[in-house]
């Protein structure tokens, strides 16, 4: 049905709209534009690397994008929309969060 094409790597621009605290330090509430689609009620925390992996190591503070979820029939929780992320993105993430919050 569809040709097997050469698979080129796509160029991802993230900006945060909006960055809200919550009582949790450690978790912001985000609303993201990411190649011009608004993507709301995102979560972005700050957690504690649990055990040894290719980039951190057990200890190290590290940072995650949760994007929105949707709980299924099945009772498991599906990604609502989902983009590949990679360290520079989530660091120029926090940059943008810390900009927001200050």
């Amino acid at each position: 049905m569809f040709k097997s094409e050469k698979k080129e790597k796509k160029n991802y621009e993230v900006s945060v709209i909006n960055a809200r605290q919550t009582k949790n330090d450690s978790i912001v509430m985000v609303d993201i534009e990411v190649n011009g689609v608004k993507i709301y009620s995102c979560i972005f925390k700050e957690i504690i690397c649990k055990k040894d992996g290719d980039k951190h190591k057990k200890g190290d503070v590290c940072y995650v994008l949760n994007l929105p979820q949707v709980k299924g029939t099945d009772g498991k929780y599906y990604d609502r929309v989902w983009f590949p992320t990679s360290n520079s993105m989530i660091e120029d993430i926090k940059k943008q969060i810390e900009d927001k919050l200050s």
